[in-house]
């Protein structure tokens, strides 16, 4: 499984099950905004997301330094 596969399944995980993904997804092209605070949890989410893969990439990179 390459990191890309990896990065997506952890955005998945950490971003898509966020109910605060539902309810921006369907107020999308509506012209309604999402509250604020289900946006900040969605950014929370993003940035959970995002912290996990670059713990992903350094773990690899670590571990290719090592081999």
């Amino acid at each position: 499984m390459s990191l890309g596969d990896d990065g997506d399944e952890i955005f998945r995980r950490e971003v898509k099950s966020l109910p605060a993904y539902a309810k921006a997804q369907s107020a999308s092209g509506s012209g309604v905004a999402a509250p604020v605070d289900e946006m900040n949890h969605l950014l929370m989410g993003l940035a959970n997301a995002a912290q996990r893969s670059f713990h992903l990439l350094a773990e690899r990179i670590d571990n290719m330094e090592k081999a």
